[in-house]
């Protein structure tokens, strides 16, 4: 009965994807693709002492498009196809973000700090403000042009890994800037060009924690009192293993502990057919999910058992959480349809 159902649900998913719906849901809450278009903001420095070349080429970084592809590539393959990123524009920017107190590196001065690996400057943050100010994002957003920023940088640029501006702007593991004079909110995505794929992932695995909290009431890892707190169980924490967090997995013991090879019983599984869950267990370790690559192989683990059924649940919430990670501007702090 178990199999049936997890068929059936994946045979909706397949048929929204082929209609690919726009239109807002109906009180049926169908499952529906995500158009995301993105605005990529590629922070890297034309070093003209260094024979002209871009910051990340000098420092042997990573591509930045290679990244963005991959990356936009991994969110499809784990949301199940329901998340579809499409780079709408590319900017490569010359500059060097300005931090909070007014600070700017040049070609110069970042060299002096990444050839000594010291020196950085203190405080680090970028002045977010002025960034959406000098590419104008608020009035590119208000026309349509993107839903969603991804910024490229190198290490000590000062971003966050998920921040939000706009009115009615709510954290999501980054800076809030509600005051930004925008229409609706829009997510800002930070990601260093020296980190790969699963740091990626990991921002967005933390953006996905924030707004599940916010969507519950608030989350304590061993309070299991919502389903949002019961997915996300893990057994050092909760007592109990699920399917765990962006830093525990079902059997961390410490963060970031995704190689650990303890094995522990989970009912991880049993949300693959959420809402109906049996609470069945299996038992876990780090080759449920695999290597060598252990930090992305379960982050896209953990991201393929996210709740994306049809519906509504009887705690008032969506089935699928994917809607409320990426169109938050639909749903209010409890999870219900803002109507109008």
């Amino acid at each position: 009965m178990k199999a049936l159902r997890h068929a059936l649900l994946t045979l909706a998913i397949v048929a929204s994807l082929t209609s690919a719906p726009t239109t807002a849901q109906t009180d049926d809450a169908p499952v529906r693709t995500i158009t995301v278009r993105v605005l990529v903001i590629n922070v890297d420095p034309i070093l003209e002492a260094r024979d002209g070349v871009r910051l990340h080429e000098y420092a042997e970084y990573n591509d930045p498009r290679w990244l963005a592809d991959e990356y936009a590539s991994s969110v499809k393959k784990i949301s199940h196809g329901i998340i579809d990123y499409q780079i709408v524009e590319w900017e490569n920017a010359d500059y060097y973000p300005v931090k909070r107190d007014g600070f700017q590196y040049d070609d110069e001065s970042y060299l002096e700090c990444f050839d000594s690996w010291e020196g950085w400057h203190d405080p680090d943050g970028m002045d977010y403000p002025k960034m959406i100010e000098k590419f104008k994002l608020a009035e590119r957003h208000d026309a349509g042009e993107f839903d969603e920023v991804w910024l490229f940088g190198a290490p000590y640029f000062g971003y966050w890994e998920a921040a939000m501006a706009g009115p009615g702007a709510f954290f999501i593991n980054g800076g809030v800037y509600d005051e930004v004079e925008s229409v609706e909110p829009f997510a800002i995505m930070g990601f260093n060009y020296e980190r790969g794929v699963a740091e990626m992932v990991h921002d967005l695995c933390h953006r996905t924690e924030s707004t599940m909290s916010r969507v519950y009431g608030g989350w304590e890892t061993d309070e299991l009192t919502t389903n949002w707190a019961r997915f996300a169980a893990n057994e050092h924490q909760s007592g109990t293993a699920a399917v765990g967090t962006c830093h525990f997995p079902p059997n961390g013991e410490k963060h970031y502990d995704y190689a650990n090879p303890r094995t522990v019983q989970s009912s991880a599984d049993d949300w693959l057919d959420y809402p109906e869950l049996d609470g069945e267990t299996k038992p876990v370790n780090r080759e449920t999910w695999g290597g060598p690559d252990y930090q992305l192989n379960y982050l896209e683990w953990w991201f393929t058992r996210l709740p994306r059924a049809p519906g509504w649940n009887e705690d008032g919430r969506l089935n699928n959480w994917w809607e409320y990670v990426f169109n938050f501007v639909e749903y209010d702090e409890e999870g219900k349809r803002i109507e109008g």
